[in-house]
């Protein structure tokens, strides 16, 4: 008989570390608003069982939870630079948990994947450290302070930079 697999068994340990890791950040930075910190916390949960189960809807939706957690906290009248700065993990909870999937889906543990982790985790980091930087140094050259629709904006420039990494 071999040993019971565990529930995140198959899947690579960084990604899924690295996933629970961000979770518990946009927890923490939205942590003093109750209503925040309970969508997160569901949106944390989302993703757990997505990761559990290897789905993908499952995983969006807890990603797009932790996101709302994020504009929730924003309502509260945070700095745009607080808002890009607290939408990076949840991005980074969502494409590390994909990824964990669909690597857990091709090798599983078979192989050592820590390699490919690293890249996609920096490369995502990367993205969105650079992406919202430039966009929070342009609103703030332009509109000379803090706009909503370019919040708005680089929000959805957030995310399509997300999917760009695709």
């Amino acid at each position: 008989m071999s040993a019971p697999e565990s529930p995140t068994g198959g899947l690579p340990r960084f990604s899924v570390g690295a996933s629970a890791v961000a979770v518990l950040v946009v927890a923490a930075l939205v942590a003093p608003a109750p209503a925040p910190l309970g969508v997160a916390l569901l949106g944390g949960g989302l993703l757990a069982a997505g990761l559990v189960r290897r789905r993908d809807a499952p995983l969006a939706v807890g990603a797009g939870a932790l996101f709302s957690a994020v504009v929730l906290a924003g309502i509260d009248g945070k700095s745009t630079g607080w808002l890009l700065l607290a939408a990076v993990p949840a991005v980074l909870a969502w494409t590390s948990a994909r990824d964990a999937v669909r690597l857990g889906r091709q090798v599983g543990r078979a192989a050592s994947t820590l390699r490919v982790e690293l890249v996609r985790t920096v490369s995502t980091l990367t993205a969105l450290v650079a992406g919202g930087g430039a966009g929070y140094l342009l609103e703030r050259t332009l509109t000379g302070g803090e706009s909503p629709l370019a919040l708005a904006l680089l929000l959805v420039a957030v995310v399509a930079f997300t999917l760009a990494l695709r």
